[in-house]
């Protein structure tokens, strides 16, 4: 029980010490793409936390499993080095009772990455974008610099030549790109911008200017004193909502609707079995690789990682060329894995080498 304690105690510190890494490098990566749009913007620092706890669910959807892998590498890894495993086994210890604070992180992790991933997820990603529209909707004159083309608001480009005090633009230019209308490009002598964040409202009201649509076949030009532009942001809430804001129940009865709909309901039920299947994968794989220290564990954990993501990448590519099944472009890295790390961990059990040398080369090495 003590080395047991020790074991896990050992775990828990390389498990922490690798979620908190993963998950500021993973935040950072996504955050680097929201800075033209909240950052140097007047945004105050509490919407950045905001912005950061929101996108946590999602970012320890792929942290979780890669932390759990990384730490049970690392610990055993170092146990193999100093010999530590070979000394518990000599006293009558198995290689069942070692591995098994590794399988216990790994099940608490398989329970907490479930709970985010089919009740906390969407809820974090819907309040995300809920967080950033705000705060757009809150500077929203300040997303707009003088003698720069902003493209802060979807399918938009505006550029102004010169800004005056009270949210005031003078020579104002604009295009818009159309999605079912034609494009269109507005020029304006003047104009003021407004928003009201609790109807989830920009308004871009100008004055003295000119309307000019054009298509394949036709073009038009319309003048005006007055008009009210609406403006959209690229994370503005409402509307149909993506398949990372529902919920498990909501994604299996749409299912038929979208592939995409398949694809991220099989995603949020089998990412958390990966934790499961990295704690029985860990511990076999990293007392057999020989001494390689901390280093030659960390980067055969990026390996299977590697392997594990790319399969996954691989099997929803597949599933959206309709060339497989959702379900078993969802699962395919689950069972090859599941499949290999059961196999490695019954070896290791039975302490039996994972590779058989045929009876012919036995026989030279004998007769040598």
């Amino acid at each position: 029980m003590i080395i047991r304690k020790y074991i896990f105690k050992e775990l828990l510190m390389n498990f922490l010490m690798s979620a908190a890494f993963l998950s500021i490098v993973l935040f950072m990566e996504k955050f680097v793409r929201l800075s033209r749009l909240i950052l140097g913007k007047g945004v105050d620092f509490t919407d950045i936390i905001k912005v950061f706890l929101f996108l946590q669910p999602s970012i320890l959807l792929l942290s979780l499993p890669m932390a759990i892998l990384i730490a049970v590498f690392l610990t055993y890894g170092r146990m193999t080095t100093d010999s530590e495993v070979i000394i518990l086994k000599s006293s009558g210890m198995s290689f069942w009772s070692i591995s098994r604070p590794a399988i216990m992180l790994s099940l608490a992790g398989f329970l907490i990455l479930s709970s985010i991933s089919i009740y906390l997820l969407p809820k974090s990603i819907h309040a995300f974008k809920i967080t950033v529209y705000e705060t757009i909707a809150k500077k929203v004159a300040l997303t707009v610099e003088a003698e720069t083309f902003s493209t802060v608001f979807k399918g938009t480009v505006i550029f102004v030549k010169e800004m005056l005090p009270k949210d005031k633009f003078k020579d104002i230019f604009i295009y818009r790109e159309g999605d079912t209308k034609e494009p269109m490009v507005i020029v304006a002598e003047n104009g003021s911008i407004s928003s009201n964040p609790e109807q989830g409202t920009i308004n871009l009201n100008m004055h003295n200017g000119v309307i000019h649509t054009f298509g394949s076949k036709s073009s038009s030009e319309v003048s005006f004193s007055e008009y009210d532009f609406v403006l959209t942001s690229t994370t503005q809430p409402g509307g149909e909502m993506k398949p990372g804001e529902m919920g498990i129940v909501e994604l299996w009865n749409n299912r038929k609707q979208s592939v995409s709909l398949m694809i991220e309901f099989n995603r949020r039920i089998a990412i958390p079995f990966a934790c499961l299947i990295f704690g029985f994968l860990g511990p076999a794989l990293s007392t057999r690789i020989g001494r390689t220290g901390r280093l030659g564990a960390f980067s055969f954990s990026m390996g299977v990682l590697i392997f594990y993501y790319f399969l996954m990448i691989l099997g929803e590519g597949l599933v959206k060329s309709n060339k497989i099944d959702a379900f078993a472009g969802g699962w395919i890295p689950n069972i090859l894995l599941g499949a290999v790390s059961a196999w490695f961990f019954y070896m290791a059990c039975m302490d039996k080498p994972f590779f058989r040398k045929s009876g012919l080369s036995r026989n030279k090495l004998l007769t040598s």
